[in-house]
């Protein structure tokens, strides 16, 4: 079962990417290295609801 999850960048706090996770394997919370286009740098992004 997939569930759609939403990354919003740590800096600028926009919710900038929306992808998916298993929710079986991943417990935790998604956290990837992702271009923030605000910022025009790569940046932490943390999954949000």
């Amino acid at each position: 079962m997939r569930e759609k999850v939403i990354l919003a960048c740590t800096e600028c706090k926009n919710r900038n990417y929306t992808t998916t996770k298993n929710k079986k394997t991943m417990t935790g919370k998604l956290e990837l290295m992702k271009y923030c286009r605000t910022d025009r740098k790569h940046t932490l992004h943390k999954e949000t609801k």
